[in-house]
């Protein structure tokens, strides 16, 4: 028995953290042409085996830690697999072999007959015994076997200096204790601690799709080739600079990353290749090490001076190259996630060792790559020297982040910077180009080819011509009565007339300040042709800010509280024509000061606006549009104007009518209301309305004025099924709206889409440069659409309105403050605002995402995401939420709700983007404009406590956890790596948890569900808390309340027969008795039951053993919603009443069987061990597979026949929403009453974890508080 070295450490953690099959491989494929020997090659394979120790050890526990166990040659022969068949999918195959590294040995190789005379010969070693470096040793060690033993004869080659595990314990006696300062260890500890703090992590990347909560090790690789020509720059550009290629190439990759939106701290993975005494030059093993080049690019330095950096810093780097890259995470100790590698994401392989080559007499040998499928890393750049000159390699990418497509284009970028870099070195890196001409033509100009006819009029202008077209069409309903196109016309003329006798006239403003009506209509209308522009006040606003507004935008009259008497004023038009430049009105936003900023927009550009969306939703003069903004937010103007430009009504909403969904919805319906505009937190509140459904008169809604989450983008579409959803984007200072995107059929794509009519849209870096597709940059608006400025802020909008690089001199084009970034589809995607990203604990981050993802759970209504500062002075990501439906505000209630959603966000989202706090809210304070005002957020009391253990599975855990972590205390919701722990702790994590429960949590289900509470549920798969229950009883006590008062929840098994995952639905009951019911036949000569009918009349006999009379509560899922539905009707058929039943993913009788014709015990056995050991080793749990795999078999066996009766009630019906197939549909047939339908985050397999059974229960708890059933 040996140690791990520290790279095989490393290794082994990886290994068990990884699902995938072959994530940790390394496979070398070799066309073989002529006559093969099969025996000496299979002689051979024995021989480097035994030559090399590495390859015939095993990894295996002793005292709780792992260590290396080295087999004889008689133990550990290697065996040639050789295969006649599809040559792909045998190499898919091979290749994709999980080692069991503590029972077979890290080689497998694989013959594939091709033809009489053509062999494919495939090895694959697992990365624990062999690192690149390896490949030399290998080929030449096996092709002077081969050469033996096809001679007859043993290889006589010289014995190895030394073996592997020698290494391994030279390796600690040289470095050390790494707690001793004064030692090697210690020493380059300390540099690397000083080297890497606050490193910014993760880095960012130009990804196809978000981050996600747990890395998948799916991978791609796409060819990187430099032409000899750029190679032999470079080779010049080393020596004037003493740098070396690797140094080169990383300073390159460095730079590119940066102008690809990665920031200027950029950290790179580097292998160093670890043999640093040449008797370890034959030696196949792990050698390797991995140092982290943190690259500085800040200040926007020349190549040249990047080189000198990244020389500098490899150099340092090197000299502390000896300690395990593994002990210097710890040593840092980063937070801990399954999201992504620490410390770097990126890799950059400089592969210039000497790979030998494989001889065999006879035989025509040809290396043959095989492609990755899996990659380790974010993304991994490998280029290596060739004869001819050239550099070649690949990069690999994670297919979970990327597509092809994107790294291709990344490929060419890379190239492209190296050839720039090695002709001009001298060369800024802003200045460097990263963009292929056409890329760069379609950027600047392709998408922006908006040009479209627009008449030079102006809103009065277009409104006059159209009330003489149209003068007796109703113009304008509202709760005073109707209007006609007639008169609005003259009623606005009266009200221009008294403007202009009080100095109203082009150039000048008139503020109106009254409740939105029809009154209010007419004085829009009269502002605009009296000349002056309209300043709307909504009357509900503070005074102070009122104050404010008509300070700086200085009226010559305001309208307030009510329109004047002009009835004497004549009805002719006022005379006093604005131009198109002249402003038509000015609406004030927030300031970035706290004071209100007024956006003065032209007529010119406002037009352009509303003839474009008459175009694109096809406005008629049958058409009907709502009017519901506040005249002082910005999209009300389209809800104003635009429809009397067309001969369309204008419907108008009663003051307080935006905030009552209620009302919204019956006007829609009464009035056939055909367009509307909905900011999204708005929307959210009236899609929750039940009528709103039956507003089927809608032909498109417009969602403006926030981002659109997409979850609340599908709502909409299944409530509306027949509106065209438009998103549209665009501030205050480009009239309304700029871009515009369909919804379509994609669940999960919400874009801002592509620029309206005249208007040009461009997405540029800090220098003003046009960004690759795919990268993050700030959003600037050019064209017709664009404000005149800021009233009375001339510094201000100089420094918003800047001039455009881009076309004709003297455009000007405006800064929105928007992040944004062009998708490969052309269509623009909003990722927030500029000023919104945050940094939290040196991670970047973005409220929007995880405002997404929160949106998108039933348990919330409303939600926003933002920053506080906590007592410490730290900043922390804090959540706010509106519940889905009522909520009774118990502190409890409160605990219950916020870990159900820290649960669920821990599995969508990368730990550091989990907020701190979870502040739940009776409603959003939202301001005039119907947006949710942030500033009015109150400041969180402080986190809520984790919840103490509830029964003893959590006790003993939290005991473990706080052991371990050498705390006092641990909570059931605390996350054993957010509180100090690390993937070593989480080993030692593992093993105590064999000891204490006897059942073995891989370390993977730890970094997955690092929680009390989840581990806890896992455990139930090897045993049930509180010993003193029968496991097998047919009635399982799930929790006995003595002074439980109303009747008690029956839970019904799965197809397995056992009901202990329910404990996990039993910590949520109050007030009432919980029990599981269980299939006979655990038991040692046990009969099972011979018919679904036996064991109904078994279930309903024990059950009204315990509870004689109803009303009953029946709980079951998937084999169990089958057989809770049929005891169900039999209990009613028995005259008892039942008030719930509630059935999890299941499908009634008549189709469980259909799927599982022709199976045996074995097929169901190998699929219990497939659904289990997603979570927990099964290779100690044998025997109680065996028993439940009989059960199973069993329940299905007797399933064959049976239909499900009906049921003459309510059901409620929960849907695992990650599953492939819903069931829901199924059950209309067998039941008479309603069925309810819930979503659940979930998979089948995984509705027992605390995240999904606290969405359950948040709609069993508001069923069963109704509840007034007794005992």
């Amino acid at each position: 028995m040996f140690p791990l070295s520290y790279a095989q450490r490393r290794m082994w953690l990886l290994h068990e953290l990884d699902d995938a099959e072959h994530a940790y491989n390394i496979a070398v494929a070799f066309r073989l042409g002529g006559e093969l020997d099969e025996a000496a090659l299979a002689a051979a394979l024995s021989d480097v085996v035994e030559r090399h120790e590495v390859l015939r050890t095993v990894y295996v526990e002793l005292d709780g830690e792992t260590v290396q166990q080295v087999m004889t040659i008689e133990q550990a022969a290697p065996q040639l697999e050789v295969l006649d068949g599809p040559e792909d999918e045998i190499v898919g195959d091979v290749v994709a072999h999980r080692f069991d590294l503590s029972a077979e040995i890290p080689l497998r190789a694989t013959l594939v007959r091709c033809g009489p005379l053509r062999h494919l010969l495939v090895l694959v070693v697992h990365h624990i015994a062999m690192d690149g470096s390896s490949g030399g040793p290998l080929v030449r060690d096996l092709g002077a076997a081969y050469t033996a033993r096809r001679e007859g004869r043993a290889p006589g080659w010289p014995p190895l200096p030394v073996q592997y595990s020698d290494y391994t314990l030279w390796q600690r006696e040289d470095l050390g204790d790494p707690r001793d300062q004064a030692g090697l260890a210690g020493t380059q500890i300390a540099y690397w601690r000083r080297q890497l703090a606050d490193l910014p992590q993760p880095i960012d990347l130009p990804v196809d799709r978000p981050r996600r909560a747990r890395t998948e090790s799916g991978g791609g690789s796409v060819p990187l080739v430099v032409d000899a020509e750029v190679a032999a720059g470079l080779s010049r550009l080393n020596a004037a600079h003493g740098t070396t290629m690797a140094m080169t190439l990383q300073a390159a990759l460095a730079t590119l990353l940066h102008r690809l939106g990665a920031g200027a701290d950029i950290p790179l993975g580097t292998p160093i290749a670890g043999r640093t005494d040449e008797a370890l030059d034959d030696l196949i093993g792990f050698f390797v090490n991995t140092v982290v080049l943190r690259i500085d690019l800040t200040g926007d330095p020349t190549f040249a001076a990047v080189l000198g950096r990244v020389r500098g810093t490899a150099l340092s780097a090197y000299e502390n190259q000896d300690v395990p890259f593994d002990s210097v995470v710890d040593a840092i100790n980063p937070v801990r996630t399954a999201a992504y590698q620490p410390l770097f994401q990126v890799m950059f392989a400089w592969q210039n060792y000497a790979g030998g080559e494989l001889t065999l007499p006879g035989l025509d040998v040809e290396f043959e790559q095989t492609v990755p499928s899996t990659t380790k890393f974010d993304l991994c750049f490998g280029l290596a020297p060739t004869p001819s000159g050239e550099l070649r390699g690949d990069i690999q990418y994670s297919t979970q982040l990327f597509d092809r497509d994107t790294i291709e284009e990344m490929s060419h970028r890379f190239v492209r910077v190296l050839r720039q870099v090695a002709d001009a070195p001298s060369t800024r890196l802003a200045d460097l180009d990263v963009l292929a001409e056409p890329e760069r033509e379609w950027l600047c100009d392709g998408v922006n080819r908006t040009a479209t006819e627009v008449a030079e009029e102006t809103l009065p202008q277009a409104f006059v011509a159209q009330a003489l077209r149209t003068p007796e069409r109703i113009a304008a309903v509202g709760d005073a009565g109707t209007l006609t196109y007639a008169e609005l016309d003259r009623r606005s003329n009266r009200v221009a007339h008294w403007l202009v006798q009080r100095g109203a006239r082009p150039g000048t403003r008139v503020a109106a300040q009254l409740p939105r009506s029809i009154d209010l209509l007419v004085a829009l209308y009269g502002i605009v042709k009296s000349g002056a522009a309209y300043v709307p006040v909504d009357p509900d606003m503070p005074a102070e800010r009122v104050r404010r507004i008509l300070e700086v935008a200085d009226p010559v009259v305001t309208i307030d509280g009510a329109l004047p008497d002009v009835s004497e004023q004549p009805v002719t038009e006022p005379g006093r024509e604005p131009g198109p430049d002249d402003a038509a009105y000015v609406i004030f936003t927030s300031g970035s000061t706290g004071g209100p900023k007024g956006v003065e927009v032209s007529h010119r550009a406002i037009t352009n606006r509303l003839r474009w969306g008459h175009h694109h939703v096809g406005m008629t003069p049958e058409d009907r549009v709502l009017w519901s903004t506040s005249a002082s937010f910005d999209v009300s103007v389209p809800e104003i104007f635009g429809p009397l430009q067309v001969g369309a009504t204008v419907i108008v909403a009663r003051p307080d009518g935006r905030q009552d969904p209620g009302y919204l919805a019956e006007l829609i319906r009464r009035e056939r209301v055909t367009g509307a505009d909905f900011v999204p937190s708005l929307l959210d509140v009236f899609l929750r309305e039940p009528t709103a459904r039956d507003c089927r008169s809608l032909r498109w809604l417009e969602v403006a004025g926030e981002a659109f989450p997409s979850a609340l983008a599908r709502r909409t579409r299944e409530t509306l099924p027949d509106t065209t959803v438009l998103n549209l984007y665009g501030p205050t200072e480009a009239a309304v709206e700029v871009t515009a995107w369909t919804c379509g059929t994609d669940p999960d794509r919400v874009a801002i889409g592509r620029p309206i009519w005249n208007t040009q849209v461009y997405v540029l870096d800090r220098s003003l440069r046009p960004v690759p597709r795919g990268v993050a940059g700030e959003l600037y608006l050019a064209g017709r659409g664009l404000a005149r400025g800021y009233v009375g802020q001339s510094g201000h909008t100089a420094a918003r309105f800047v001039a455009c690089p881009f076309g004709e001199p003297g455009r000007r084009m405006y800064r929105t403050g928007d992040l944004v970034r062009w998708g490969r589809d052309g269509e623009l995607d909003y990722i927030g605002r500029s000023d919104f990203q945050v940094k939290v604990r040196g991670f970047r981050i973005e409220p929007g995402e995880v405002e997404e993802v929160l949106a998108g759970s039933p348990l919330v209504a409303h939600t926003v995401v933002t920053t506080r500062t906590n007592h410490r002075g730290e900043l922390q990501l804090i959540a706010y939420v509106v519940p889905h439906r009522a909520f009774d505000g118990r502190s409890e209630s409160i605990a219950a709700l916020t870990s159900a959603l820290t649960v669920d966000l821990r599995q969508k989202l990368p730990h550091y983007m989990v907020p701190a706090n979870i502040v739940v809210l009776t409603q959003m304070p939202v301001n005039a404009s119907g947006k949710i005002d942030r500033q009015a957020l109150p400041a969180p009391e402080g986190p809520v406590p984790s919840r103490p253990p509830r029964n003893s599975h959590e006790r003993a855990m939290s005991v473990l956890f706080a052991e371990l972590l050498e705390l006092d205390a641990v909570g059931v919701d605390d996350d054993f790596f957010a509180i100090g722990g690390h993937s070593l702790l989480a080993t030692r994590l593992s093993t105590q948890m064999k000891e204490v429960f006897g059942v073995h949590i891989p370390l993977a289900t730890i970094v997955r569900h690092p929680t009390v509470a989840e581990l806890s549920a896992l455990l139930l798969t090897g045993r049930i808390p509180d010993g003193g229950a029968d496991p097998f009883a047919t009635v399982l006590p799930l929790s006995e309340d003595s002074a439980a008062s109303r009747s008690p929840v029956w839970f019904f098994h799965g197809g397995g027969g056992l009901g202990w995952a329910y404990f996990s639905f039993a910590l949520h009951l109050t007030g009432r008795a919980g029990y599981a019911l269980q299939a006979r036949g655990f038991r040692s000569g046990e009969a099972m039951a011979r018919s679904v009918d036996e064991m109904i009349d078994d279930y309903v006999t024990r059950m009204l053993e315990k509870q004689p009379r109803g009303p009953f509560q029946l709980v079951g899922w998937s084999y169990g919603g089958t057989i809770a539905h049929a005891v169900a009707a039999r209990l009613q058929g028995l005259g008892h009443e039942v008030e719930l039943l509630a059935l999890l993913d299941c499908e009634p009788g008549g189709g469980i069987e259909s799927r599982h014709i022709g199976k045996s015990t074995i097929d169901y056995r190998s699929e219990l061990e497939d659904a289990f050991s997603r979570f927990v080793d099964t290779r100690d749990q044998s025997d109680f597979l065996n028993h439940m795999a009989a059960v199973l078999e069993n329940n299905m066996a007797i399933m064959k026949g049976f239909r499900s009766p009906v049921f003459d009630g309510d059901v409620l019906y929960f849907n695992a929403e990650l599953s492939e197939v819903s069931y829901g549909h199924l059950w209309r047939p067998h039941v008479r009453g309603s069925i309810e339908v819930h979503d659940v985050h979930s998979t089948h397999l995984e509705m027992h974890m605390p995240g999904p059974v606290a969405q359950i229960f948040a709609v069993l708890d508001r069923k069963l508080s109704v509840s007034a059933g007794k005992v």
